[in-house]
């Protein structure tokens, strides 16, 4: 049996063709395109050895027996390394970044050099191949082995065409996941039927066929050199999915429709591909799009946030030396704009909200903006989107404030209080993010989160083992209006095994003077099941007082600022007295909100007081502070 070479010349001269084609057609900004340059040479390599072992097999007076063996196990290598780099040119598909997740290193190369190690291993015990009638063959322990690892990789290049997909449209992973199945078949037929070389034939139309229907630099690289618009928003969106981080910097050209007016468009165009070159290789993860005609967008891996001014800089200071593109010299006018995804730039809706507004804000040369900054245009819509994005991401926080008791001198309660962190706009007023949801009907919803948390946090750390017999939790208007709630939250109450006096409602005066059905059945039921309730920042709503003796509450909690004002004004300061009279008279317990100096804990002692709640003791921390500051409690001097 003599060996079939036609194949294999047919192959490479078609691989010649490719690989000079594609020099003149492709771009090596992505790693798609260098691993597609890495498999065109590997199989080059694979068909150069395919001849070259023929050659010395025919005529052995050419190499001795070692030399024949050696060049066909690296012949073999190389095929498995066809599979190989074939594979990670399919991962490199499902992305744009100039670096993969250091896994997948593992995932592609590591089976490789293991199946290498065992090659060696195996062939010095004797397991190498023999001649059939100048035909070698490998011991068949070693090809079952090079069939497994061709296997592993057919499976890998499935997984990745189920769970990802090119980032130039979803229909073209098929066409990539068929190739590597055809690449595998064919290398399968020709390890366990060496006759013919059918490898190198096969790879070669399936590279002029990724060349053609897959790695077409013009559906990603405009006449800039910078990848598309389409393409970044593949990208970003992917990020998104993925919640990877990056940081981008707009880069907006001032008056470049005057530059194009004045120069002609193809030469505007060499000073872009002159940016475009720079921006590229201003780090090495960098990454370059068109935004916009005017608009070129940097894209870079998560970096710190010292470094985002830097970089900005760094390429704002470039902007202020002229471009040059050999016979014309020219400077070029930018503003720039900086985010982080998805912290500042949070969706793809902000992004176009930033390109947007970055059009429309015209901002001076050379000023560098924050992406937040631009978002920041309506005080109402940013609340109202850390809103929707806490409810999204049950990102609320319940902080805890501590409740003293003047008759047991320690803590025993505190009051529950929502806390909104949002990544992007920072801390929100409680104030404003509860009136916006009660205008926004999201109010019931967040109520309920936050008696749940509660209830959770008192059960899990068995606050009253500590001392702490309640904590109060706030009920709106709008709660209040709901029909059924005292039997809702009455059912998450028993979910956690609480009893009804661990927690106290606190109602405002505001709620307490709806004169509705559904806020007065809400109410009796708690009285019914023993849940007490307070009368919330006593001196703030209606003049009338009827509620003190209609409903029944067991405390009043008085707003602190008739405390504050009672300091400096005579008037304030007889409402305040004639207040805890009247309470005193009623049998209300009496919380003072807002205690922060030891001149008003002298006064409230001295008037009867029953609870302090304020910065003198602790500001509303979390569950785990409050824990640790119950645990921790030393009565102050004043208090003793």
């Amino acid at each position: 049996m003599r060996y079939n070479l036609y194949f294999d010349y047919i192959g490479l001269a078609v691989l010649l063709v490719v690989w000079i084609y594609f020099q003149q057609k492709g771009k090596s900004a992505l790693p798609s395109y260098r691993m597609y340059y890495v498999t065109l040479g590997v199989l080059l390599l694979t068909g150069s050895l395919d001849i070259l072992t023929v050659l010395y097999q025919r005529y052995p007076a050419l190499a001795g027996r070692s030399m024949i063996y050696a060049m066909n196990a690296l012949n073999y290598a190389s095929q498995i390394f066809v599979m190989v780099s074939f594979t990670m040119y399919l991962r490199c598909m499902t992305q744009v970044e100039k670096r993969l997740p250091f896994l997948w290193y593992h995932v592609i190369y590591t089976p490789f050099s293991i199946a290498l190690v065992i090659m060696g291993i195996v062939a010095i015990h004797g397991y190498r191949m023999g001649e059939e009638g100048h035909v070698f063959r490998f011991h068949p322990a070693l090809s079952i082995l090079m069939a497994i690892a061709i296997l592993y990789y057919l499976v890998v290049c499935t997984l990745i065409g189920i769970q990802d997909h090119v980032v130039q449209g979803k229909g073209k992973t098929m066409h990539l996941v068929i190739a590597a199945y055809l690449l595998g078949g064919v290398q399968l037929i020709q390890l366990f039927h060496p006759m013919g070389f059918i490898v190198v034939f096969f790879s070669a139309l399936c590279m002029v066929d990724m060349l053609f229907a897959v790695q077409r630099a013009e559906e990603v690289f405009d006449s800039s050199d910078a990848m598309r618009r389409s393409v970044l928003m593949s990208a970003l969106e992917q990020d998104y999915q993925n919640k990877k981080k990056s940081f981008v910097v707009f880069v907006r050209f001032v008056d470049y429709d005057v530059l194009e007016s004045a120069i002609g468009q193809e030469d505007a165009e060499v000073f872009l591909r002159q940016v475009c070159a720079y921006l590229s290789d201003c780090r090495q993860d960098a990454l370059v799009f068109r935004a916009e005609k005017n608009c070129l967008v940097v894209k870079l891996e998560n970096r710190n946030k010292g470094e985002e001014q830097g970089i900005a800089e760094e390429i704002r200071n470039r902007f202020e030396e002229p471009w040059n593109t050999g016979f014309l010299q020219s400077m070029l006018s930018a503003s720039f704009v900086t985010g982080f995804c998805p912290e500042e730039i949070v969706s793809l809706q902000d992004f176009h909200k930033v390109m947007n507004r970055l059009r429309k804000a015209e901002p001076e040369v050379g000023a560098i903006l924050p992406a937040a900054k631009l978002l920041a245009d309506n005080e109402e819509a940013h609340i109202l989107e850390a809103l929707q994005r806490a409810l999204k991401e049950h990102s609320f926080q319940v902080y805890y404030q501590p409740i003293y008791s003047t008759k047991e001198k320690k803590v025993v309660a505190a009051e529950a209080l929502i806390r909104l962190f949002d990544p992007v706009y920072g801390f929100i007023p409680p104030e404003d993010m509860i009136t916006m949801a009660e205008r926004e009907g999201c109010i019931l919803e967040i109520g309920e989160f936050v008696f749940t948390e509660v209830c959770r946090f008192y059960a899990e750390n068995q606050l009253d083992r500590m001392g702490i017999r309640y904590i109060e939790v706030n009920l709106s208007a709008v709660q209040c209006m709901q029909n059924r709630l005292a039997e809702e939250f009455m059912e998450i109450m028993r979910s956690f095994n609480l009893t009804s006096e661990k927690i106290n409602f606190e109602i405002t005066e505001t709620s307490a003077m709806i004169s509705n059905a559904v806020v007065s059945q809400n109410i009796s039921h708690f009285e019914l099941h023993g849940v007490s309730l307070s009368l919330d920042d006593y001196g703030t709503g209606y003049s009338n007082i009827s509620y003190l003796y209609n409903l029944p509450f067991m405390f009043m909690k008085i707003d602190k600022s008739i405390l504050w004002s009672a300091e400096n004004n005579e008037q304030a300061d007889i409402i305040l007295r004639n207040t805890f009279r009247m309470a005193q008279r009623l049998h209300l317990k009496v919380v003072m909100e807002g205690v922060e100096t030891e001149a008003q804990i002298r006064k409230l002692l001295a008037l009867g007081c029953d609870y302090f709640q304020g910065y003198f003791f602790s500001k509303p921390v979390k569950g785990e502070d409050f824990i640790r500051y119950v645990r921790n409690f030393e009565l102050p001097e004043v208090c003793k």
